[in-house]
């Protein structure tokens, strides 16, 4: 089974191959269709180059002049996952909206020129095109279209301008010269040539201008951004273009917006610290100058010249204590100020500027993450709306981040009077040692300790002043230029030598395809194979088309294609009836018009021509046409003789009709119960007559696809042929004989394929 289903295989693979031989003109057709196609895209196609460049985020160090990144640092995991925590942030600014819409109106990229040699050489301009269109101020920014000018400039100098949008036509304009103005309905444009222009040149140009948030769309779907390393703080970019200048002036310019922002950024930052700071050394330098003022005036109301000689030896001793209470004061004074700071609404999204410097982690590590929070918003705050998401959930953040930070200062507070009452405690002992010394010193000693608080918080915000200012002054961008744009040497579009090859591949799979879905979609068949491929019921033989419009083509000596075929289905049949007592053969079909009668009556004739007595039986009693098709009258038929017992069997019998040994029985009149009569015992009556008489009986019968009469004919019937007819008769019908001969509901049936082609070959002759 297995070598015949290989065979069967082959068979079939030599038949697909014959079918699409057969169809050569197509593939001949196709082919140069889709080479010529080929050529042109390729000659009109223009070579696209891969263009990169690369930029390094540089992480700021901590320091004395990064009081923000060194905060960011200590809070940072970026250490921990082997690159800076905020690449993937960087990434969005590199290709945000905003930047690139920089980029585009920078480098007019919203407007593109094609200069138009001829009709396969097309040449795209940048920056080198001889005429401009110009728009009136504010017309880019809110431009939501695109539309083209199609500019024609004649050798003496007219022009000619057609705008669309699309597929519309907006409006023509026409000049002697330039400049051109033209008004559409997006506005006023002014045409107008550029340096590049050659006058007295025929000139044709076609100009498309978009807005600059279009384009920046489109730029933006067009690069690819991405970091090669999560371990590394590198940015790559790409994009293809096909010309390299271009490609490289937008990778180079996107990332000096980028960096430019960066400073920016940067600046009004410390410019907000600066101001800040400021304000604070003012108030501060007010209440050192007060300080000052009450020693002053404590000395000259006390006649106290030089205490601090007199009181050194008790200060020497106490030199400790005072600077831990010192100490304490002035962390006091700064906790009060950060506090004051973030209590105010005003200051709601703004850096805490100074970190108090206290020995507490846990307020280092709160304010580190306050001010971590605070950058970043800043950073988001550039490319985001007020309602955006992520933006409303860093506000939580910073909140929550601001009350825990409130929290922790509160609880130093605590620890702080705590810290103090007890450093006052051991002074309240140490001035019981020194009761002895005047009055005057110990105040003088509380005012100077104001003083000195006054001093130290004085010079911390001097200090934080010259920091900011040096950040200030230092305008790095927030990244390193790795690798300037550069381009690939190589083109990455398919070479145009590929591009014909696919198109001749192409040009040999459409028809392939397209005979394999016309074949799929096809409802009808009209080969053999075909018909053999959907119903394992046997095929007899098949029966070609003939030009003669007679109706019998079986002559005694014919040799035509036709009659060759009738000979060889002939032969077949009498394999089917291989027992000496199977004579009855059924004749039907699905429909009308397949050719039931045809082959029928000719059957019939080429078993008379081997002597054999045959017997044509027209029994599609409800409607008969074998008569009409035969030429033949008859005053009594079956009908007749199944109705009334008197007819006999030579009533209506038409020996010899059509050739010597054939003869016929036609249906008769049409009858008001068909059904009734076929089932009837004369008809198993008659057919036992008939057995006697003749070596082969054929049943011209009804269409089983119309009427049921046939069924009832199986139980005289040994054998069935099923006509069937090439590009007549459906796949669906076939489906339907299939399902009869599951059910057995007629006897050995097999197929006859009417209407073929005729064929020339061993045994055929030519058809006539």
């Amino acid at each position: 089974m297995e070598n015949l289903n290989k065979s069967g295989e082959l068979i079939d693979l030599s038949g697909l191959v014959k079918k699409y031989i057969k169809h050569w003109y197509l593939f001949v057709i196709s082919v140069i269709v889709c080479g010529a196609l080929a050529f042109a895209y390729a000659k009109i196609k223009k070579d696209v180059y891969m263009i990169k460049a690369d930029l390094l985020i540089t992480e700021e160090e901590s320091g004395s002049g990064g009081m923000q990144s060194a905060l960011m640092k200590s809070f940072s995991f970026g250490n921990l996952m082997g690159g800076g925590g905020n690449v993937d942030d960087e990434v969005n600014l590199v290709a945000a909206h905003s930047t690139l819409r920089a980029v585009v109106k920078e480098l007019g990229l919203n407007k593109t020129h094609v200069l138009r040699h001829s009709f396969f050489d097309k040449e795209s301009l940048y920056q080198e095109f001889p005429v401009e269109v110009y728009a009136y101020p504010g017309v880019e920014d809110t431009l939501s279209a695109t539309l083209q000018f199609k500019v024609r400039v004649s050798k003496d100098g007219k022009v000619k301008t057609t705008v669309t949008k699309g597929w519309k036509n907006l409006c023509k304009a026409e000049s002697d010269g330039f400049p051109l103005t033209i008004a559409t309905p997006y506005g006023e444009y002014i045409l107008n040539t550029t340096e590049y222009y050659v006058p007295g040149e025929k000139l044709a140009t076609n100009i498309t201008i978009s807005g600059y948030d279009k384009t920046a769309e489109s730029v933006n779907e067009k690069i690819y951004i991405n970091i090669p390393n999560k371990k590394s703080n590198l940015i790559h970019l790409e994009v293809e273009e096909t010309d390299i200048k271009r490609g490289k002036d937008l990778l180079n310019t996107i990332i000096a917006q980028y960096n430019k922002r960066g400073i920016e950024d940067k600046n009004r930052e410390a410019e907000l610290k600066a101001g800040f700071i400021d304000e604070r050394i003012a108030l501060v330098m007010q209440e050192l100058s007060e300080a000052e003022k009450k020693i002053e005036e404590y000395k000259k109301k006390n006649n106290l010249t030089d205490i601090e000689t007199e009181a050194k030896l008790m200060l020497e001793q106490s030199t400790e204590m005072k600077e831990k209470r010192i100490e304490l004061e002035a962390q006091e004074q700064m906790v009060a100020i950060v506090e004051n700071f973030l209590r105010d609404d005003n200051n709601r999204h703004s850096l805490i500027p100074f970190n108090p410097s206290l020995s507490d982690e846990a307020s280092t590590k709160a304010i580190s993450q306050y001010n971590e929070l605070i950058l970043k918003r800043m950073e988001i705050s550039h490319s985001a709306k007020d309602n955006n998401k992520t933006l409303q959930m860093l506000d939580k953040q910073i909140e929550a981040t601001r009350q825990n930070v409130l929290g922790t200062l509160d609880g130093i507070k605590e620890s702080l009077a705590i810290s103090q009452e007890i450093l006052r405690g051991q002074e309240e002992v140490f001035l019981a040692r020194i009761k002895g010394m005047p009055t005057q010193e110990r105040e003088f000693i509380d005012i100077q300790r104001q003083q000195l608080i006054k001093q130290e918080l004085f010079l911390f915000l001097l200090q934080k002043r010259e920091e900011n200012a040096i950040t200030l002054s230092m305008t790095t961008p927030k990244g390193t230029i790795v690798d300037e744009a550069y381009n690939l040497n190589e083109p990455i579009s398919t070479p145009k030598i590929m591009i014909l090859f696919i198109g001749c591949l192409m040009g040999l799979i459409l028809p392939i395809v397209y005979l394999y879905l016309k074949d799929l979609l096809r409802t009808k068949f009209s080969t053999r194979d075909e018909l053999e491929a959907i119903t394992s019921v046997p095929v007899l033989g098949e029966i070609c088309t003939h030009k003669s419009k007679e109706h019998i083509v079986i002559r005694e000596g014919s040799n035509s294609s036709i009659a060759e075929l009738f000979r060889l289905t002939r032969n077949n049949v009498q394999f089917i009836l291989n027992n000496k007592d199977e004579k009855v053969l059924l004749v039907t079909s699905s429909v009308s018009g397949e050719g039931k009668s045809f082959i029928s009556s000719n059957l019939a004739i080429s078993m008379a021509l081997l002597g054999k007595r045959v017997l044509l039986i027209g029994m599609d009693i409800r409607n008969p046409q074998l008569g009409s098709y035969l030429n033949l009258h008859q005053a009594k038929g079956l009908t007749n003789y199944l109705a009334d017992t008197g007819t006999t069997l030579a009533d209506i019998t038409i020996p010899d009709a059509i050739h010597k040994g054939m003869d016929i029985i036609l249906a008769g009149p049409i009858p008001p119960n068909p059904s009734e009569l076929l089932l009837s015992e004369r008809v198993d009556e008659l057919f036992a007559l008939l057995r006697q008489s003749y070596d082969y009986i054929i049943i011209d019968s009804a269409p089983v696809g119309m009427v049921a009469d046939t069924f009832s004919l199986a139980r005289i019937s040994d054998a069935t042929i099923y006509i069937c007819r090439a590009n007549y008769t459906t796949k669906e019908h076939i489906r339907y004989v299939n399902r009869i001969v599951g059910e057995k509901r007629l006897n050995k049936v097999a197929l006859v394929l009417n209407g073929t082609e005729a064929r020339q070959g061993y045994g055929y002759g030519n058809n006539k």
